[in-house]
């Protein structure tokens, strides 16, 4: 919280100053009133306008509803959604400017009106004025100092500007009593299942820091931030005390209904008319949409207390059904990335190989790209490798002072707006006196056994293996005896999820062993600087198609270490 409040703090004293009008002459209660009064009606006549004004859309969300809240059915859509208009018609541009000025002559008589702040700060924000918007909210409001903090918060965060925004938030937060910022940190709505129930059963003090854990493992992409997920919750909750006493986009009373869709999908980006659906209603429908496709980044419980042990499984990103979702405003789509990523010692640090193909992701290809590769731990970066242009195939080498952590490989056409992620944890290596590491596979035909820069170099860019094709295989040993030292090397392929009759009938020569091969040696391997490396080349031509455990055994007199990999043939 320190660093929240002092990276804040610089936000606050060096936002520059700021050109609206500033009245501080005192009024009296009658013209307090008065003014109030003035500016909602204001509001209210902006929104009539711009309502009667919104694009004419035929068709919109037709189909029944993926999640029904209240009286509003919310639908996701796909990654071909309609983008936004590029920019409002003139007419609304004039209205809301008006609007503003109004707004902000009012908040200079009315310095301590804290909807009035809300509601300057959320009009900013619409005319892409988040500049104006920060200075107000940072130099002339003085609505308190929580509110005013969440307000520069809610505008830096629609800038993008994330690390402002969760700056000006931490401060926000910090100025709140106790029971205030519990209901700010409250993701109860975004929640379902066990992890729901752990939070629900939890006392106020203790949810802070799970609700924490969970925005930031759950960021989209770390490359760009690991704290907008929590502030795109922190961004939710502000905009709807802003709407909670104002006039509606869509012309609907506030309700319970809006705040939890708010809460839990977030706010249109843009509002398109349809024709009446039924012969009775009188009146055009209004549909909000998102600025992209909402994907649930919520981390599953097991990813929540295993952050070391987190596999693609742990998110489900395309999940129709979810709870919540997320468009952030850089990726209009999200897609799991086919990789290989391994991990080896080096010293006191971890080297991590990844290697990625996003050839079939239509997305992506022919777009240029920027790929990361990003260790995290504790909710932060340790280490982060960046390659500007990169192709849809690729890979990248990271180091990170580490031993356990989470690693996540990232692909990001950021004039498109489309990413795609591969994400997964990693333990330190076997405490052993003899530790292996990862399995790297590389093409067979790189070299029968494989140095580390060889493999590296070769490395496949996925763990699907096509049928009839051998694979080279990479590992390394640790903590062998420097004079050297015997080991009886194991190599097994074995399918997952074959019956142990169909084994024992292999194991008998009784039927062909399509199910799974096995090598075995026994050498003194080479060592540098600690390391004995090893590749070997494997045929998995007589395999057939499935999902296998490919498993390394080493043996020495000290014990026996596997280290696995499951892998595809197809």
């Amino acid at each position: 919280m320190l660093t929240h409040a002092l990276l804040a703090g610089s936000l606050f004293a060096h936002a520059g100053a700021y050109q609206g009008p500033v009245e501080l002459a005192s009024v009296s209660r009658a013209d307090s009133v008065h003014l109030r009064r003035s500016a909602e009606s204001a509001q209210r006549s902006f929104e009539s306008f711009r309502r009667s004004r919104f694009p004419v859309r035929g068709g919109d969300g037709g189909g029944p509803c993926d999640v029904r809240v209240g009286r509003y059915c919310y639908w996701r859509g796909d990654d071909a959604d309609e983008a936004p208009p590029p920019e409002d018609p003139p007419e609304i541009k004039s209205r809301r400017d008006a609007l503003i000025t109004q707004l902000d002559s009012a908040s200079g008589r009315l310095s301590g009106d804290s909807w009035i702040a809300g509601q300057l700060v959320r009009y900013f924000v619409d005319a892409h004025r988040t500049d104006d918007a920060i200075r107000f909210a940072t130099t002339r409001c003085s609505a308190g100092r929580a509110w005013c903090a969440a307000l520069a918060g809610f505008a830096a965060h629609a800038d993008k500007r994330y690390v402002v925004a969760d700056s000006a938030f931490g401060v926000a937060l910090a100025a709140m009593e106790l029971p205030e910022r519990c209901r700010w940190l409250d993701i109860t709505d975004l929640l379902d299942g066990p992890l729901a129930d752990r939070f629900d059963h939890m006392p106020c003090e203790a949810r802070d820091s799970l609700a924490r854990q969970i925005l930031t493992l759950g960021a989209p992409l770390y490359s760009v931030s690991t704290t907008d997920l929590l502030t795109e919750h922190l961004t939710r909750y502000a905009r709807a005390k802003i709407a909670e006493h104002s006039a509606t986009a869509d012309g609907e009373a506030w309700g319970d209904d809006v705040k939890h869709l708010v809460m839990r999908y977030g706010w249109p980006q843009w509002y398109s008319r349809g024709f009446p659906s039924m012969m009775l209603e009188t009146r055009m429908s209004i549909t909000g949409h998102d600025a992209g496709m909402p994907y649930d980044f919520i981390p599953s419980e097991h990813a929540v207390d295993h952050e070391a042990e987190i596999t693609s499984e742990d998110w489900t990103l395309d999940n129709r059904l979810a709870r919540t979702g997320y468009a952030p405003a850089y990726a209009r789509s999200m897609h799991d990335l086919p990789s290989q990523i391994a991990r080896f010692r080096r010293g006191d640090s971890t080297l991590i190989v990844a290697a990625w193909d996003a050839r079939r992701d239509t997305t992506l290809i022919g777009r240029p790209l920027l790929a990361s590769l990003v260790v995290a731990g504790d909710g932060s970066p340790m280490a982060v490798t960046k390659q500007d242009s990169a192709a849809a195939t690729g890979r990248l080498v990271c180091v990170a002072r580490a031993d356990s952590g989470v690693v996540s490989l990232e692909l990001l056409a950021d004039h498109d707006r489309r990413a795609a992620r591969r994400r997964e944890g990693f333990t330190a290596l076997d405490g052993r006196a003899v530790a292996l590491s990862d399995l790297l596979l590389y093409k067979a035909d790189a070299s029968a056994n494989a140095d580390f820069v060889t493999a590296r170099d070769n490395a496949l860019a996925s763990t699907e293996i096509p049928l009839a094709r051998a694979v080279g295989v990479y590992w390394e040993a640790y903590g062998l005896r420097e004079r050297g030292e015997p080991v009886h090397y194991t190599v097994s392929v074995q399918q997952v999820g074959v019956s142990w009759l169909r084994r024992a009938i292999e194991h008998a020569h009784l039927a062909d062993p399509t199910t799974g091969l096995r090598l075995q040696w026994d050498e003194v391997p080479e060592q540098h600087d600690g390391v004995a490396a090893r590749g070997v080349r494997v045929d998995l031509s007589r395999l057939r198609s499935g999902t296998y455990e490919l498993a390394v055994t080493a043996q020495t007199d000290r014990g026996i270490t596997t280290t696995k990999r499951e892998i595809v043939v197809r």
